[in-house]
């Protein structure tokens, strides 16, 4: 049995409409076998799980299928990484897939590597328009460490995304890694538990994801958000607990970077004063540094809300009339 090298885990609940372009993208013929893939049916009612098999006759030295009810995005990753033997890890959602020839690159660099994390490029595709997100300004023969603030600062936030991430195994099983199960959103836990024992990251200059975002029903959806805006406050609150003021430099901006989503969202949204106002009594408490960051990134409209109760929905449109830009 060779040596794995990477170990991608595909979360799946009733993709099979999807499921195959993702599977195509990591099971062609010249794809070597130190790749490990480990497809998770999440108690998939559809076609899902004869899909899987498919592709696990086709490649059965890459493919292993894991069928277990249905228990969310988080269990299927704790699944996978109870059984995951490549030395790296990495996600890729069911109705995504990799570019091939960028992960046959991927898979030969990182054997080459042993820094505690990897950062590559992604394409995000929306229904308008379709966009790389690539790190910027760094030299990619260089290790970098997570407490080098100058370098993160230059990054855009949406690189700091399960897409582009990809830990060394040893450190997820180290820290016993366990997403929070039942919810959506737990790929925020993903990013921020394993980065309080990451060291060092490198970037390397490769396109590996093609992240489908013009798929209706996706979490992040406003219409799906709405109703599930309270998983993504189980998350902070649970995030809350590990924070503390010694934390690198990256883990602070991908913390700050989350709750500023969640605010925006809340606020804009008008969805629960109450819920918000419980998570922004702990933000208060928390440090004046994420205070200040978090106001300043909001432009000013979170001490509106807290002073004058006035969400988003109504600052957006004093912003229009005074021609702000955002």
């Amino acid at each position: 049995m060779p040596k794995k090298i990477l170990s991608i885990v595909i979360p799946t609940y009733n993709m099979e409409a999807y499921l195959r372009r993702c599977m195509d993208s990591v099971t062609r013929d010249d794809i070597p076998d130190s790749l490990e893939i480990i497809v998770v049916n999440d108690g998939s009612t559809d076609h899902s799980l004869a899909i899987m098999q498919e592709y696990a006759n086709k490649r059965p030295d890459i493919v292993n299928i894991i069928d277990k009810p249905n228990g969310h995005y988080g269990s299927c990753i704790n699944a996978a990484l109870k059984i995951a033997t490549g030395k790296y890890f990495r996600i890729l959602d069911a109705d995504d897939w990799y570019n091939t020839d960028g992960l046959i690159e991927f898979l030969k660099k990182l054997h080459q590597s042993n820094d505690d994390a990897i950062i590559t490029s992604y394409c995000a595709h929306r229904h308008t328009r379709t966009y790389v997100i690539s790190p910027h300004n760094i030299d990619f023969q260089k290790s970098y460490t997570v407490f080098d603030k100058h370098i993160w600062e230059k990054q855009p936030s949406s690189l700091y995304a399960m897409h582009a991430f990809t830990y060394k195994t040893s450190i997820l099983k180290t820290i016993n890694l366990k997403l929070t199960e039942g919810i959506c959103y737990t790929d925020t836990e993903y990013l921020l538990y394993p980065l309080q024992q990451v060291q060092n990251i490198s970037f390397f200059d490769i396109l590996l994801y093609h992240y489908d975002w013009t798929r209706d029903g996706q979490t992040m959806d406003s219409s799906v958000y709405t109703k599930n805006h309270n998983h993504l406050a189980q998350i902070i609150l649970r995030l809350f607990k590990e924070f503390n003021e010694s934390s690198s430099s990256l883990t602070e901006k991908i913390f700050i970077d989350t709750l500023v989503k969640y605010y925006y969202r809340m606020l804009f949204c008008c969805i629960d004063d109450i819920e918000l106002k419980n998570i922004d009594s702990i933000v208060k408490k928390l440090n004046l540094k994420i205070n200040l960051s978090l106001n300043k990134k909001l432009f000013g409209s979170l001490y509106l809300w807290r002073i004058f109760g006035i969400h988003f929905l109504f600052y957006e449109k004093i912003k229009k009339f005074l021609h702000i830009e955002r």
